[in-house]
């Protein structure tokens, strides 16, 4: 898996009404990013975090969008 074919929905998460839930997914989705680029033994970590953002539905993948817009 590329998690760098991933972006935050920035829409779903604007969506949220409750300030400190946004900026909880907000860190989550920087925490995950710093794990993958650290290199270091915290990709599982960093995995663990993109599972859950992905399920929650705050995470896109670039392909998907573009397919979606091809068959649009």
């Amino acid at each position: 898996m590329r998690f760098e074919n991933y972006y935050l929905d920035l829409e779903k998460v604007n969506a949220i009404k409750d300030k400190d839930e946004k900026e909880q997914i907000h860190r989550y989705y920087s925490e995950m990013m710093h794990c993958f680029c650290d290199g270091s033994s915290r990709v599982s970590i960093g995995t663990s975090i993109f599972h859950t953002l992905n399920q929650s539905g705050y995470l896109k993948e670039i392909r998907s969008e573009k397919i979606d817009s091809i068959l649009s």
